[in-house]
């Protein structure tokens, strides 16, 4: 890199060459060490964009490694990672460049631990996989490393660590040098940081699917006879919205509030909920009150914000006649537009206390009776243009969409 001239280095500049020269020459170390620099700080900039902490980590690895063999001159790259006991990075090793057999490779690790002074290779010691410091081999007597140069730097974010880097070349080719131990820790590091908060995301995701699981649980203790509903008016909306074209974004949040949008009616009597005759007004006027207590239980839990709007106005009616706000048209949230119908769907079809599930020639007269008065028009057209979802649904074999909420 340049560096100032110190008095001495100028007299012997002046004694021993042109200035001139000498003054291009530094300029053009400089250049070469700042076109290095953007190229990690590209490389790093680059991969951070392309980071989604939804992507399977084995991916992430290959991608990681294609973009570093382009900056790192090498005949193979290989990342490992730790296994780990809740298999959010599930272990196992990516490569790119010329293939290695797994014994092969072991023993290259093994020879170059040995080389750093470590006489065991901490592969089956998870928490702390491979050394935790870079070791660079640049040359060895070792039969395993003959004809090759190897670094090996640790995955690693604190005292957590996460799996290491594997860097190969010829013997022929250049030392590995400062510059490119510098690139490849540096873009380990955003690796490190990236399965942390994966670990993280999916620890969060754990615990709001075992959240969303209690408290479906309890409400199907509270009212039995309506057990399944939840999940099937989820399902339906799920299948609507992707025939509407929404996206997998939205599918997934009708997914959540299809599970949660009755769960106000933990708070409604027992008497009410399960009176099998008809209700008095002021017994319908409380169980009105349901899409409201669900979203005063609802609305203190971050994660299920984005939700609250379809769960207090799935009752609510194109036309104004519904409740709880008395909401027209448009004023109505999508969300709460389309799980109105999947509700009242599931609701018609179902057996209840008072009465037998409908035929569905009687609840397509209803849905027709009701397009662009009780529900939104493009969603009951969505519903009866498919005879064979609502066929399915009527049968009680949804088309499930397990990956938008598992285990849900």
């Amino acid at each position: 890199m340049f560096s100032p001239l110190s008095q001495t280095d100028a007299i012997d500049s002046d004694c021993s060459g042109d200035p001139e020269e000498a003054l291009l020459s530094d300029i053009e170390s400089l250049s070469a060490s700042l076109s290095e620099k953007f190229e990690e700080i590209r490389m790093i900039h680059d991969l951070t964009a392309s980071l989604e902490l939804q992507d399977d980590p084995s991916e992430t690895c290959h991608e990681l490694l294609e973009q570093l063999i382009v900056c790192v001159k090498c005949q193979t790259l290989v990342i490992q990672l730790a296994p780990d006991e809740d298999e959010c990075f599930g272990g196992g090793m990516q490569g790119i460049g010329k293939p290695i057999a797994v014994d092969d490779l072991d023993a290259v690790i093994r020879a170059t631990l040995q080389e750093s002074g470590s006489e065991t290779d901490e592969i089956s010691t998870h928490p702390a996989l491979g050394s935790p410091e870079t070791i660079i081999v640049n040359d060895s007597p070792q039969e395993q490393l003959a004809g090759r140069r190897v670094v090996m730097l640790p995955i690693a974010r604190g005292n957590v660590r996460l799996g290491r880097l594997i860097a190969i070349r010829r013997r022929s080719d250049e030392e590995f040098g400062t510059i490119e131990i510098d690139l490849m820790r540096s873009v380990l590091m955003v690796l490190a940081l990236h399965l942390i908060n994966k670990r993280q995301f999916n620890e969060m995701q754990s615990m709001l699917e075992g959240t969303v699981r209690s408290l479906a649980s309890a409400l199907d203790a509270k009212d039995a006879y309506t057990h399944g509903h939840s999940s099937r008016v989820a399902n339906l909306a799920v299948q609507l919205a992707i025939r509407l074209g929404l996206s997998d974004r939205s599918a997934e949040s009708l997914q959540l509030a299809g599970i949660l949008h009755d769960i106000g009616k933990i708070g409604i009597d027992d008497s009410v909920l399960k009176k099998p005759g008809k209700l008095t007004d002021e017994e319908f006027d409380q169980l009105k009150q349901h899409p409201v207590l669900g979203y005063e239980i609802l609305k203190d839990i971050r994660p299920f914000r984005h939700i609250l709007p379809a769960v207090r106005h799935h009752h609510e009616s194109w036309d104004g006649s519904g409740y709880p706000d008395g909401l027209v048209g448009e004023e109505i949230p999508r969300d709460a537009q389309i799980l109105a119908v999947a509700d009242a769907f599931d609701a018609m079809i179902s057996d209840r206390p008072y009465r037998h599930g409908m035929p569905l020639e009687k609840v397509r007269e209803i849905f027709t009776d009701g397009r662009g008065q009780q529900w939104a028009a493009d969603v009951v057209d969505a519903l009866l243009e498919n005879q064979e979802l609502m066929l399915a649904y009527a049968e009680q074999r949804p088309f499930a969409r397990p990956d938008l909420l598992p285990g849900v």
